[in-house]
């Protein structure tokens, strides 16, 4: 089904699935971004840019599922209705044959203390139309069957998650900083904010963010962890010096110690190559 417009054809899909989960549970799985990395595999990273009231814009990035791979990174502008259980966003700029893309998610509530998702999409392209539908069709029913897995056995977004901070105040300034920690990560072409690299034989995912953030996500876990991200964050430290803020983020649902351990050392040797105290 299409409507005109004066520039594109506005094309829409159309989605739902039921899910054994409270609805306001739901709801909060997908519009929490923070947790995304839990809950969605192929998301490496997402940052509220800005935030005002219900309304927001986040960015993403994320390595393709599937056999053609890649990095796909975007910005989103979302308004958010707990009361309603509903989403509305637009996302920012045209990714592949994709010019604009927006849509609505409705969280509605059973009888039996379950709920029916339903997503409403539409879209604008250059491309063959029903083509570019059956794409967003696809990603969209991955998205759906996720989002019901993770949400009605959801150990994997609760008790299975292991988080390790540390940080440490160490001289010099943010760029200075950040330049250090970049440089002891896998090199990067051009100024892209994600790129593939392999370090210590690992192939992983790095991301740079607005000179203050870095991400380094292994595109296989560390055995016997399902999940495993590390992160260095960058503030100037208010005495002086800059504090530099490293985290693991990991999810084990067997050998918890063994990732427990794991992650403690990572954070500890992820401060060394920002410098002394």
């Amino acid at each position: 089904m299409s409507t005109s417009t004066t520039d594109r054809e506005i094309h829409r899909t159309r989605a739902g699935i039921e899910i054994d989960a409270p609805a306001d549970t739901v709801y909060r799985a997908l519009t929490e971004v923070a947790d995304w990395p839990l809950l969605y595999p192929w998301i490496a990273y997402t940052e509220v840019l800005t935030q005002r009231g219900q309304d927001d814009e986040v960015k993403f990035w994320a390595v393709r599922p599937g056999p053609e791979g890649g990095l796909r990174v975007w910005t989103s502008r979302r308004t958010l209705d707990p009361v309603a259980l509903r989403m509305d966003f637009t996302q920012q700029g045209s990714v592949g044959p994709i010019k604009e893309l927006g849509g609505t998610w409705d969280f509605l509530a059973r009888p039996d203390g379950g709920c029916r998702v339903v997503s409403g999409h539409w879209f604008t392209t250059d491309a063959d139309p029903q083509e570019t539908a059956g794409e967003l069709d696809r990603h969209g029913g991955l998205q759906m069957s996720t989002l019901k897995s993770k949400t009605e056995q959801p150990r994997s977004l609760t008790s299975d998650v292991i988080r390790v901070e540390d940080s440490v105040v160490v001289a010099g300034s943010v760029a200075e900083v950040h330049a250090r920690l970049l440089a002891a990560l896998p090199a990067r072409e051009g100024e892209e904010s994600a790129w593939f690299g392999t370090q210590d034989g690992v192939r992983s995912v790095q991301i740079e963010h607005g000179g203050h953030t870095l991400v380094q996500k292994p595109l296989i876990a560390p055995e016997p962890a399902e999940l495993y991200r590390r992160r260095w964050r960058l503030a100037a430290a208010p005495d002086g010096g800059v504090l530099v803020r490293a985290d693991v983020l990991a999810v084990a649902t067997t050998g918890r110690d063994r990732v427990l351990e794991r992650a403690t050392a990572d954070v500890r040797a992820a401060l060394a190559p920002a410098g002394q105290r």
